[in-house]
Order: C-alpha cells, then sequence, then structure tokens
C-alpha cells in the first residue's frame, strides 16, 4: 500500500497562490501520492483548474491517484468529470457522501443509491476510471439486518474507500471490515480517534500497525492520511511520523 496523503487536511494552503508552495512543503516531507478533495479545493470545478492543480503536481513531484468528489458534482457533468480527473492523471474517483435523503428510506432508497452508483460506475469506466464509495458514520446504521455500508456492498459492485476514523466512531471493526470486504477496500483514509475527534496519526486508540497489515493483505492500494485540523502542515508531519513507525 503506497501512503500519501488527502488534500482535505491541507484544503485552506490550496489557493491558487499558496498552491505550488503548500505542495512544495508535502513533497519535502517526503510525500509523493495525492488524493485531491475536490468539492474543498478553493477552485471552482473546471479543466482550468485541474491543470493548473497538474502543473503544481507535476512540478513538486506529486502524484494524484484519486480524486473525492461529491455525487452531485461528479454526475452532473459525466464529459468534464471524466476530462478534469485525465487532467490529473487520477483513476479513481472517490465518491465523497452517501446521499442521506434516500438513506432515511431504509432498504428501497438504499438500492436506489446503489444503482445510481453502478450506473456513474458504468459511465467512468470506458475511460479507465474506479469508483469507490468512502464512508462516514451514517453508513453503519442498519438496514436490512446489518450495516449499510454491508448492504451497499451486497446491492452494488463499486469498491469502498474506508475512512479509519468514522469507521471506529461509528463502532465499527475496520479489521473485520478489510476481511469482509477483502478485495473491495481500494482506498483508505488514515485518521485517528481520540474521544469525538480526529488526531495525528499515533496520538489515538486506532491499531494502525495492525490495520495497515491487513490493509496489505486485502490489496489496498493507497492510504491516504487526513485530518481536520487547525494546524496542517505540523499534524501531516506528526500523522506521517506515526505512520512510518508501524510500518
Amino acid at each position: 500500500m503506497q501512503i500519501g496523503l488527502q488534500t482535505f487536511t491541507i484544503r485552506e494552503l490550496l489557493t491558487p497562490e499558496k498552491l505550488s508552495e503548500t505542495f512544495a512543503r508535502i513533497a519535502g516531507m517526503g510525500i509523493h501520492n495525492l488524493e485531491l478533495a475536490v468539492d474543498y479545493l478553493p477552485m471552482p470545478f473546471t479543466l482550468g483548474t485541474a491543470k493548473t492543480v497538474a502543473v503544481a503536481a507535476k512540478e513538486n513531484g506529486l502524484q494524484i491517484h484519486s480524486c473525492q468528489i461529491k455525487y452531485p458534482t461528479s454526475s452532473k457533468d459525466i464529459p468534464l468529470t471524466i476530462a478534469y480527473m485525465q487532467e490529473l492523471g487520477a483513476q479513481i474517483l472517490t465518491n465523497s457522501v452517501i446521499d442521506l435523503k434516500l438513506l432515511a428510506l431504509g432498504g428501497p432508497g438504499l438500492r436506489r443509491y446503489c444503482g445510481m452508483l453502478d450506473q456513474l460506475k458504468a459511465e467512468l469506466a470506458p475511460a479507465g476510471i474506479t469508483l469507490a464509495h468512502h464512508n462516514h458514520h451514517f453508513e453503519f446504521k442498519h438496514v436490512g439486518g446489518q450495516s449499510a455500508l454491508l448492504f451497499m456492498a451486497e446491492n452494488s459492485s463499486v469498491d469502498f474507500a474506508m475512512d479509519t476514523y468514522w469507521t471506529r466512531r461509528a463502532g465499527g471493526d475496520i479489521l473485520s471490515l478489510l476481511e469482509a470486504l477483502r478485495g473491495r477496500v481500494i482506498l483508505m483514509h488514515l485518521r485517528d480517534f481520540a474521544g469525538k475527534a480526529d488526531c495525528e496519526i499515533g496520538r489515538g486508540d486506532i491499531p494502525f500497525k495492525e490495520i495497515l497489515g491487513a490493509a496489505a493483505k486485502a490489496d489496498v492500494q493507497y492510504g491516504m492520511i487526513e485530518q481536520k485540523t487547525k494546524t496542517p502542515i505540523e499534524s501531516v508531519e506528526i500523522s506521517l511520523q506515526g505512520v512510518n513507525h508501524v510500518i
């Protein structure tokens, strides 16, 4: 599994004026893989933005493997979504958040949502783009006698981007889920857990040594460090040290 950074962590530092400087600081830490949090980028969802980000990434030796995009954004203009990702060289589209209105309808609503994701997956596939659904704690609501996450696994063909913090916060067993979804978790968001907040890796109670070992056995391709933090550069450095300590 390749370690990288989810840019939600550094979103406020990715203005056009600060973009290249911020990427240089990230590369200077030894991070070379990114997942771009598109909806939190302080630039519009346009091909011009993709070109700007692609140039800055290339200049600093960074590779953007994945784009995390909310369904209303990605599905509104499929040709633009594909062109945007191709400009960046990204092969994975991480579906950012579940439709809570459909989830509230239980099984019928969730089946409808699964159908929507399968349709999006089919539209992206000819361009060589894989679709993976990213979980929050919402996916641990019970639907049909099981978690909504496992319900989605049974009723859709999409892959998954497992978030360690949201899974732990919901009471989910990360190790068991990696086994249950073996072969379908292609990306992980690596965030530690302290109370109800996320924190730097190594400063919470998530057993990352066991999780990273299990992720490697489950063929997870990327582990992207992420955190909601007021000190993004410092937090990334601490989390990177935490990951390197247990690898």
